[in-house]
């Protein structure tokens, strides 16, 4: 069978499989100064999961960027079971971005949900090389690890604290300001793999209107930007997924970042 029929393959099998984003859910993007906000991991798929807990044993880095500066939030996250949120008390008026990154996980997939996997988020690239190193039939062995954030808004005018580069090794950076886009902007994002731009990378945004999903998809330019035309208000997410080769790692082939950004458009 040729790379094509794996390819098709892969579309058909890939929705119910791995599409699992990972981000960043406060109870609201929007709050009055020095109230406080409490912040949630999810997992899921359509941009709707469950509670995963913050706990040592997961979290690599938690760190908060304002106007003020930055702080270390790891402290804050305890050992297992964890806690389901974070409550953070956001003093200063304007715009915070809070970012996360996971411990690095392994897993191995039989061949055939690791080519549907590939195929849903856009790493066709890794398919082809597969399929030129006779791998097709090998199991897929990865390493990967989740880089999040969103971006909350204290009282009522955001600032230049979006366009921060966390130093995230998968990095979603906004190119103008998403909180001051009212619905129905066309919104750009600047996407950066160890701080340089990533070309041709698959991004995807979503959106929750009423009971209906829309998910937009689009890729990077040579610039590393995309844009979507967000058409509705509240939350969105930016989301990406990122798969190179691993070197001399016993058991594990591929290394894959996840990135997302989570914030709500003004009406």
């Amino acid at each position: 069978m040729n790379l094509r029929f794996y390819l098709l393959l892969g579309l058909v099998l890939a929705a119910p499989l791995l599409a699992h984003e990972c981000w960043l859910e406060p109870d609201a993007f929007a709050v009055a100064p020095g109230a406080p906000v409490h912040l949630g991991l999810r997992v899921g798929e359509n941009f709707s999961g469950e509670v995963r807990p913050f706990r040592t044993d997961r979290a690599a880095a938690l760190r908060h960027f304002s106007a003020a500066g930055t702080g270390d939030l790891l402290a804050q996250v305890p050992a297992a079971p964890g806690i389901d949120s974070l409550a953070l008390g956001l003093a200063t008026p304007g715009t915070h971005l809070l970012a996360y990154d996971s411990q690095p996980s392994t897993i191995t997939l039989p061949p055939d949900k690791f080519l549907a996997y590939l195929t849903e988020d856009g790493l066709e690239h890794v398919a082809v090389s597969r399929h030129a190193a006779g791998q097709d039939q090998l199991p897929g062995r990865e390493r990967y690890q989740r880089f999040v954030k969103t971006l909350v808004l204290a009282g009522d005018k955001s600032d230049a604290t979006f366009a921060i580069h966390t130093g995230q090794r998968l990095e979603i950076v906004p190119v103008t300001d998403p909180l001051a886009a009212p619905a129905g902007s066309r919104v750009a994002f600047t996407i950066l793999f160890k701080g340089q731009p990533l070309a041709g990378a698959t991004v995807r945004a979503w959106h929750h209107a009423g009971v209906k999903l829309v998910e937009l998809k689009a890729q990077t330019d040579s610039a590393g930007v995309v844009a979507f035309d967000l058409a509705a208000a509240g939350p969105w997410m930016i989301s990406l997924v990122h798969m190179v080769p691993l070197k001399d790692v016993p058991g594990l082939d591929w290394e894959s970042s996840w990135a997302s950004l989570t914030f709500a458009l003004a009406p």
